[in-house]
This record gives structure tokens, sequence and C-alpha cells, in this order.
């Protein structure tokens, strides 16, 4: 009966499975995920050719929604599962510093399968909840306490856009002394290992005002860049200028 199995398993039938565990389900950018996979084997031996794990978010395309990878880990070399074998695969991976920030319109998640030669390949996915760096948190705090309210985070596909296809935007409405001067602020993070870029977009009346802040984490006074114009000061100081200033002059 095994040439039969093994003709059923190459469709999907009685084949070999996937299921991955994580130690936890929360994470930072930049934090270690540890977990292990279990391969299951079916009805008959299968050449299993590797494990992967891809790092997936939720991204919208249009009027669609659609899945960019952005990261891929290989997790295992070529092996063989036995009928009915079980066979577990510790990993320990770490999240790139660009992983955006997890929501329910928008959620992250692992995407685990066994790549098998002339078979269907299975899969499991696994959801996890991401949150901002502390740094990014602090920044959205300041944006917060200068008197804007977060309604949205939305995550739009954009080829132009590094290190992946899409960006991740916070949106914010105006409460407060900024109520009638800016219609929307709208915050885009680039964050790299060594790196983080801040675009604000005030917008008021269909006129909008870009201003731009990056620097490096070793060197924050030393490397800041303000619309794309060196300054010696304290990048989070200079934010929370720029946040507090009179809103009459907001879209100056």
């Amino acid at each position: 009966m095994m040439p039969i199995f093994k003709s059923l398993a190459s469709i999907g039938i009685g084949s070999a499975t996937v299921d991955t565990r994580l130690e936890s389900k929360q994470f930072h950018p930049g934090d270690t995920v540890k977990g292990e996979v279990l391969v299951k084997g079916g009805q008959a031996p299968q050449d299993i050719t590797t494990i992967y794990l891809y790092l997936v978010a939720d991204v919208s395309k249009g009027d669609k929604k659609t899945q960019v990878t952005i990261e891929k880990y290989q997790l295992s070399q070529p092996f063989t599962i036995q009928a009915e074998e079980r066979k577990l695969i510790p990993f320990q991976i770490k999240l790139p510093m660009s992983t955006p920030m997890s929501t329910g319109n928008y959620p992250v998640y692992f995407k685990t399968g066994l790549d098998i030669k002339m078979a269907i390949d299975p899969t499991d996915l696994d959801k996890i909840e991401v949150f901002p760096t502390p740094l990014v948190q602090k920044l959205l705090k300041q944006v917060e306490d200068a008197g804007f309210i977060l309604y949205r985070i939305h995550n739009e596909h954009d080829t132009t856009a590094k290190p992946h296809p899409f960006f991740q935007m916070f949106q914010f409405k105006p409460t407060g002394r900024y109520h009638g001067y800016v219609d929307e602020l709208n915050i885009i993070f680039f964050v790299s290992e060594v790196s983080i870029h801040m675009e604000i977009e005030m917008i008021r009346s269909g006129r909008v005002l870009n201003s731009s802040f990056a620097w490096e984490y070793h060197d924050p006074n030393g490397t800041l860049f303000i619309n794309g114009q060196q300054v010696a000061d304290d990048p989070l100081l200079k934010i929370q200028e720029m946040l507090n200033r009179k809103p009459g002059n907001t879209m100056a």
C-alpha cells in the first residue's frame, strides 16, 4: 500500500504537517523570537528540502489587502520524515528593527512551511503582537502630549519605500489648541538597526506641511538632520519644539 500513500501525499492527502510553537507572542522590533517547529510525518516517508519561516504583514494595495514578506528564515537542512514520525526543530531568530506595529486591521504573523519535493507544501500561520520600540513610543507620546489623538494606523503598499515595499502611517486628529488649525497629522517612521527617520505631515484645508527628522542612535545630537539640514541639537527637544509652536504658525 506504500505507493498509494506516496501518491496521496503528493496531492496533500495523508502528508506531513507542520506546527510552530512560540515561547511568547508579544515582541518589540529587534527582539529575539524563540520557539520550535513540530513536524509530523504522514502515511509515507517524505523528503523535506527545508523548513521555512516567513515574517509577514498585511498591507493595503488599492482597495485590497495583500501580504508582504518582511523577512525569510531557513530553519533546517534537507531531511526525511518517516511515516508517523514526530520531529522537533528548535529555532531562535531576531525580528528586524523595521517590523511594523501589529493591529487588528493589519496583523503581523509568522508563516511556517515545509518545502516538500513533488508534493503540496503544508503551512502554518501564527499571529504575533508587535509593539513599537521604546523610542517610537516616546515620540508618539510627544505627539499626544502636544494635543493630538491617534485614531488610525494604516499600512500602505509603496514600491518606493525601503527596506520593504510599504510604510506604516500613524494618523492623528487635533484636540485642544490645535483644533481649527490642523485637520490631520500623519507620521511615518523608518527604523533601522542604527538610525531612525521620522516623517511628519500636517494637513489643513488641503495644504500640506512636511517635516523630516533623522538621526543615529549612537550620537543623536551630532547626527540630527532636520529637513535635510544638519542641526547640532537634541532630536526629541527639536521635535517637541516643532509640535509646541503656536498653532497659527504650524502651516507657515
